[in-house]
């Protein structure tokens, strides 16, 4: 579902050339749970932005959902950001003024389909949140936010979950418990997740682990908590 070949990214500061990203080879299927560790300004962000066709690559080839994006218009990637992605952030990303309930049906408004009203309730049932429909996101507790946040990312049926930092506002308990989700919906609905995370504990529910260092991926089978 995801295939970096030779890919770089470099930035310019001034009169200095910054290299974010060295030459990176990298592939992902269905079923993967990646998870992308190394410290602050790594390149964990440059690299995950660049899987999500938020940014070109320099050099290289990107190919997401079968598709070679680093190529296209900026229009064109929003395009299949919009149909094949679901974004979950470290803040969860909720629209502050809609209720859980219509938090869900946004992606279908925007696309102009009809939503899936019976869906949504699978979805809020499966991440045990089915009783909030009716609250706001400044209602809900930091897990419940992300609960419903990985609900909404899935709710269009995205080829690629693409998880930045989802659990560095929770708790110990709440963090493992939503890593465990994301491990369980990745396995469920065969979805390609990748996961960018400081927190090595939730290492033991991915599939393949990769560190980034000075723009350097480098896989750590060792780390991996799944066979």
């Amino acid at each position: 579902m995801i295939s970096l070949k030779n890919v770089t990214k470099t930035f310019k500061q001034g009169t200095t050339t910054l290299q974010a990203l060295k030459t990176t080879n990298f592939t992902a299927g269905r079923g993967d749970f990646v998870a992308i560790i190394g410290p602050s300004g790594s390149g964990k962000s440059t690299f995950l932005t660049i899987v999500g066709g938020l940014q070109r690559a320099s050099t290289g080839e990107v190919m997401l959902a079968g598709e070679r994006v680093d190529n296209l218009s900026a229009k064109k990637r929003s395009q299949i950001r919009f149909e094949n992605l679901g974004f979950i952030l470290q803040s969860s990303s909720l629209v502050p003024f809609l209720k859980v309930e219509e938090q869900l049906l946004l992606h279908s408004k925007v696309a102009g389909t009809k939503p899936d009203i019976e869906k949504r309730q699978r979805l809020l049932e499966r991440l045990g949140v089915q009783s909030l429909t009716k609250k706001y996101p400044a209602e809900l507790s930091g897990g419940e936010r992300q609960r419903v946040a990985i609900a909404n990312a899935l709710m269009h049926d995205p080829e690629v979950i693409l998880a930045d930092e989802p659990t560095a506002a929770l708790d110990t308990e709440r963090a493992l418990e939503t890593a465990k989700l994301l491990r369980d919906i990745t396995r469920e609905y065969q979805r390609t997740t990748i996961m960018v995370t400081h927190d090595q504990r939730l290492l033991q529910f991915c599939t393949r682990v990769y560190e980034i260092r000075d723009g350097v991926l480098t896989e750590k089978p060792e780390l991996c908590g799944v066979d």
